[in-house]
């Protein structure tokens, strides 16, 4: 495995594990829909005010695309789980 290769499978394996706490983060949460909604602009807005390639504008972009990419999962999930009869909301599943 060269180096380029362990790196992508760690980030991706972090990116997995990442989405699963997030998903359940926000399961917790009062208003589960609302609380992945409020990550995802606290997560653009840190990326807009402090982009590690200010001076790149493409690179800024693929970086929010690829947090775009983290939450719309997620948001699936917790739409599914809203739409699940069996589901319960996070206060009462705390």
């Amino acid at each position: 495995m060269t180096e380029t290769d362990d790196l992508s499978a760690r980030l991706a394996a972090l990116e997995t594990v990442l989405r699963h706490l997030v998903t359940h983060l926000a399961l917790r949460s009062d208003d589960p829909p609302r609380w992945v909604a409020t990550r995802r602009v606290l997560a653009l807005h840190e990326v807009q005010e402090h982009s590690p390639w200010t001076g790149d504008p493409h690179a800024r972009a693929r970086l929010e695309e690829a947090i775009m990419g983290l939450f719309d999962p997620v948001e699936g999930v917790i739409a599914e789980y809203g739409s699940n009869p069996r589901g319960t909301s996070g206060a009462a599943a705390r």
